[in-house]
């Protein structure tokens, strides 16, 4: 029987993989390696709306994340990781993330926080087995 704790975990994990999946496919696959490794700490220096803009500004064109990217793949990985998460800690328009997150109270802020560097954990795990260096 599985408790509610392990199928969060196994969702997290699962969508992650897909996602290390889809940066694998990418024409410059070695720079969403690295993007996934430094976006944790960028999110511990910086937060998680300064470091989700950063990389909305640079995989984004025209308002819209471009998914041939490796920065807006990330940044579109995560939102959507957001939108399916069970949790449902916050709602946003499609590409709103960055904005959202400036609008939000500080409890929920930091859950999901926490809900995206879990998810980042997983998706880091599976793209460095994914993705030759």
């Amino acid at each position: 029987m599985s408790t509610e704790r392990t199928k969060l975990e196994q969702g997290r994990a699962a969508f992650a993989f897909k996602c290390a999946e889809e940066g694998a496919r990418l024409e410059k696959k070695k720079e969403y390696l690295s993007y996934v490794r430094k976006i944790p700490m960028q999110i511990k220096t910086n937060g998680l709306g300064a470091a989700m803009a950063f990389a909305f500004a640079k995989g984004s064109k025209n308002g819209t994340p471009q998914k041939d990217k490796a920065w807006g793949l990330l940044y579109h990985h995560v939102e959507q990781w957001l939108k399916i998460d069970p949790k449902q800690l916050i709602q946003f328009n499609d590409n709103r993330l960055a904005a959202k997150l400036t609008e939000e109270k500080s409890a929920t802020y930091r859950a999901v926080t926490i809900e995206v560097l879990a998810f980042l954990s997983w998706l880091k795990r599976f793209s460095e087995g994914l993705i030759d260096e």
